[in-house]
Order: structure tokens, then sequence, then C-alpha cells
């Protein structure tokens, strides 16, 4: 999962990041989709090998986190960019620029270096994710990308609310709360404690008032 820190590819990338794509499944990188003469009629068809190799559920815990990436993280540029669909992606620098992302139907990984592995001293986020998000504004208005569905949680995994400044349950007395995946069993029991504010909307404004009267 980490980008920059190990010599890859954009196509060993690509590879490794289908696995969190389609639900722990791995597919190889293939070049060569079809041979086809030209009236269109198929002379080869080539099919990539696949295999599972992680488990789905873990698979789904991966691809929450790297969309929270995308919605709130260091690839919040690629929503303000324009691009709207239901996404995960990660960034990645080291010598060079990175961005790996997918929708669910979708996977593309920007590369931006020197030839030489100099220092290009610019992050994935500023370099490789607007490349990424203005591709993938395009692709996703073509037909066969077009429809794009949020990430739906498999069997064993539960979504909950929780609350930034303690992660426990959140309820409405939270103010900043987030959605985050578990494995059933795992997630957080315990509600968060903050006291009920009962200030009118001047009090909250201005600081003045006691929270719990």
């Amino acid at each position: 999962m980490a980008i920059g820190a190990y010599d890859a590819t954009p196509l060993d990338l690509a590879g490794a990041y289908t696995v969190f794509a389609n639900g722990g499944v791995h597919l190889d990188p293939w070049m060569l989709a079809s041979v086809r003469t030209s009236t269109g009629d198929i002379v080869s068809d080539y099919t990539p090998s696949s295999r599972q190799v992680l488990d789905p559920r873990v698979a789904f815990l991966a691809t929450d986190m790297m969309e929270n990436v995308i919605n709130h993280g260091t690839a919040a540029g690629v929503r303000a960019r324009g691009f709207t669909a239901p996404a995960a992606g990660k960034t990645g620098t080291e010598h060079d620029s990175w961005f790996a992302g997918y929708t669910s139907n979708l996977l593309c990984v920007v590369w931006v270096g020197n030839d030489d592995y100099t220092d290009l001293k610019i992050e994935g986020a500023d370099a490789a994710a607007p490349i990424w998000a203005e591709f993938m504004k395009k692709a996703v208005q073509l037909p066969q990308y077009s429809d794009t569905n949020p990430f739906t949680p498999p069997d064993g995994v539960q979504m909950v609310t929780l609350d930034k400044n303690s992660n426990l349950l959140a309820d409405e007395t939270c103010l900043d709360d987030y959605d985050a995946a578990f494995l059933n069993g795992t997630a957080p029991t315990a509600p968060c404690d903050h006291p009920l504010d009962h200030r009118n909307i001047f009090q909250k404004i201005f600081g003045l008032g006691n929270k719990s009267n």
C-alpha cells in the first residue's frame, strides 16, 4: 500500500491496487485485451489471470481509509478540482510523486518524476493527484466508466459514526464526527462523553454562559 518507498513501476502498482479495488482479488495487469480484424471481428481475446489474495473485509477497510484520503486527507484537492464520483486513493512521495486511486470500475495510477531518479521535490498531492483528477473527470464521462457506485461493505464489516476528539461513538452532542469501517465485533462500544450544550446560538458564538446549564 505504501507508494514511493520502494522501487515499482506504475504497472506494478496498478496490479497491487487491484486487490483493494476488487474486494481482495488480484488481477495481473495485461497490455493487450484483444486482436480484431478491420471489421471488428475478434481474432484473439486475452483475459487477465486473477486470484483471491486478501480477505474481502480487509480490502474494504483499506478502501474505506483511502476514500477518506480523497474526501478529507492529503488528496482532498481531487475534490476541489471537481471530481465528485465515489473514489479511494493514496498519495506517495519519495524522489518522485505518485497517486493511485480508483472508482468502483476504473483504477488509475499516475507517476511524475525524473528519468534519472533525481529528487522532484514535489509531493504527490501537488504533482500526481491533479493529473489523476483531470483524467478521471474525463474518464467517468465515457459510457463504460460512467456507472460509478459507492463502495459497499461486505458481510462482516460494520460502519459506525465516531467523535473525532475521542474516537468513541458519536451522539447528538458531538459537533465533529466521521464514519469509519470496522470488522464486526471490533468497533468502539462506548459513547462519547460530551456534555449537552444548552446555550443559545449567541452564547455559543461569543463563548458566553455555562455549557452544562
